[in-house]
């Protein structure tokens, strides 16, 4: 029998993984894709090169203090997004882009040399391969009197796994659609799950490779906006490595998951179109790497699919931070978190209340403890 089973192999499940390992307890941690990381996803560019960031791209070291002290544990190499010169607006189709000097955009944001995927990988090298479980969905949870039975569709037929505890760090949404439970939870605790927005479940991002940083040398930041009728890319900004000598514009596409079903043969046209209408000319000729995360099963429910502007966890979600079935499921993706609910440091902080910070470090206050 194991003592702990994670489900779940983005951030927040490594994390968890990485602290049972240090702690030298018995763990496994199942994971429904063929790939560790879950919304953290880089991919290299054409030429296999520099990692493209198609998840998360960025932290903030002032306000994420989890993630700081995570990526400096770990020694991973960061530099500053390029975040200088010119920004540009585009609110007018038929109009050339209004032009900003020197307008700050991220707010001091750093991003991982290698991509954020880098994390992952020094994560799981700290870990087990034999505890590293890949391609398990998670099909059930049956509750015993002293374990948790969990019961897969991994197309396998195996038998069920057995573990004194379960750590479920994914969507709630997700659990609450795909996951039956027995005993069934508690019908408030399901309308909370329901009720838990999953950050960029519905949305998709490009990135853009170039020969050269173009852009940079008209004295432009690569930070653009655009808002009209017919608008494709919302928001657009530089995505080069740390020296520039891979030059990439990456962007968040404006158009919902049914607008981009339907366009979908024609998306890069549109894309190329918009960014040669902010850039120039130059910016059509680049190579596009999209990820569309409403078509990913293991990351979008059919609630986020209906409510793709769905922003960051919001309303009350307490419930998702207590212990149930008598201190044997735990929920702690990203989406639990109380501060920054949905990104990095949210996945850390969840990790966290499940297992608390190193001497030398003041935690939050405990949450109440459920008898349920």
């Amino acid at each position: 029998m194991l003592d702990t089973a994670i489900i779940g192999g983005g951030l927040c499940g490594l994390v968890l993984a990485r602290s049972l390992q240090q702690q030298g307890q018995n763990f496994a941690l199942f994971e429904a894709r063929e790939r560790l990381g879950g919304r953290i996803h880089s991919v290299p560019g054409a030429d296999g090169g520099m990692a493209l960031d198609l998840g998360p791209t960025w932290y903030w070291p002032h306000t994420q203090p989890r993630m700081t002290q995570l990526i400096a544990t770990l020694g991973l190499s960061t530099f500053p997004q390029h975040d200088s010169a010119a920004v540009l607006s585009l609110t007018d189709p038929t109009r050339p882009p209004d032009r900003y000097e020197n307008k700050s955009v991220h707010e001091g944001a750093r991003r991982l040399a290698g991509g954020m995927a880098s994390l992952v990988q020094a994560l799981a090298a700290e870990l087990p391969g034999a505890a590293l479980h890949l391609g398990h969905a998670l099909a059930a949870l049956v509750e015993r009197a002293d374990h948790v039975e969990l019961h897969f569709r991994d197309g396998t037929g195996t038998a069920p796994v057995i573990a004194r505890r379960v750590l479920l760090a994914l969507p709630p949404r997700l659990l609450e659609q795909h996951v039956r439970f027995e005993p069934a939870l508690d019908e408030s605790l399901r309308h909370t799950m329901r009720a838990t927005p999953t950050w960029m479940a519905a949305q998709a991002k490009v990135v853009a490779t170039y020969r050269r940083p173009f852009w940079r040398d008209a004295g432009l930041s690569g930070n653009a906006f655009a808002d009209h009728s017919q608008v494709v890319l919302r928001e657009v900004f530089d995505a080069c490595d740390a020296s520039a000598g891979q030059a990439a514009l990456g962007a968040f596409i404006a158009l919902t998951p049914a607008q981009r079903a339907s366009f979908k043969a024609g998306l890069p046209l549109l894309i190329s179109s918009q960014l040669a209408q902010l850039f120039g000319a130059e910016a059509d000729t680049g190579v596009q790497h999209m990820q569309d995360w409403a078509e990913q099963a293991d990351t979008c429910s059919a609630l986020d699919l209906s409510a793709p502007d769905a922003g960051h966890a919001a309303g009350d979600t307490a419930a998702l931070r207590l212990p149930w079935w008598r201190d044997k499921l735990y929920f702690c993706g990203a989406e639990t978190a109380q501060h920054a609910p949905g990104y990095l440091e949210g996945a850390l902080e969840a990790a966290e209340r499940i297992f608390p910070l190193p001497a030398g470090r003041t935690p939050e206050p405990e949450i109440q403890r459920s008898s349920r």
